[in-house]
């Protein structure tokens, strides 16, 4: 046996009114559930996914913009770099040079009082474009004398470091204080793109 519904509209109209009024809103909350059901809801969790990835690339094209911005910067900064190593490898001298430098910080310590007692260059240490050229140097004096010899140095056109320096009292010598100091001199010597593959090879 089977149910059969017929909708009879005159039927429906012939209902008094709060119960059309029901009916109505009934229908129109059904066809409101299957249209948020099959259509608006699944429309809803795109858009919801759409908003968070529009909200990551918002971020994204906000540091581009930065990033671009800063570019002008960026360049500018390459330059300066550039040019305060090109001063800096022209400080340090050649291989013709080490020798008349090695002299100067000889001449020095002897124009500026002290006596030298050790004075041995030693070996090159290559360090990539540059190597270290050290002097061991043992030298006796006045505190001032050496004053003026570490000034001396730091004046030369050349970069010399003065490095592990150990100072010790003589005592007196005439009522002079005298003190003997062992350090090292070290400059620099800028090896040329074809020397240093040679010594790598």
């Amino acid at each position: 046996m089977a149910l059969t519904l017929k909708l009879n509209f005159d039927s429906v109209l012939k209902l008094p009114l709060a119960k059309r009024v029901l009916i109505l809103l009934a229908i129109n909350v059904a066809v409101a559930g299957l249209v948020y059901w099959f259509l608006t809801g699944p429309k809803y969790d795109q858009v919801k996914a759409l908003k968070v990835e529009l909200q990551e690339l918002s971020v994204k094209l906000a540091e581009n913009r930065q990033i671009a911005a800063d570019i002008p910067r960026y360049i500018r900064e390459k330059e300066e770099m550039e040019a305060k190593l090109a001063a800096a490898v022209a400080q340090l001298p050649n291989a013709k040079e080490i020798p008349d430098l090695i002299d100067g910080i000889s001449s020095s310590a002897e124009r500026s009082g002290l006596k030298i007692l050790i004075f041995r260059p030693g070996s090159e240490v290559p360090k990539g474009f540059y190597a270290e050229v050290p002097v061991r140097m043992t030298v006796e004096g006045r505190y001032e004398s050496l004053y003026e010899f570490s000034q001396k140095i730091g004046a030369l056109p050349r970069i010399v470091n003065l490095g592990g320096m150990d100072i010790k009292s003589l005592g007196h010598r005439n009522r002079v204080p005298l003190l003997k100091a062992d350090f090292t001199a070290t400059t620099f010597r800028f090896i040329p793109q074809a020397e240093e593959q040679r010594k790598k090879k």
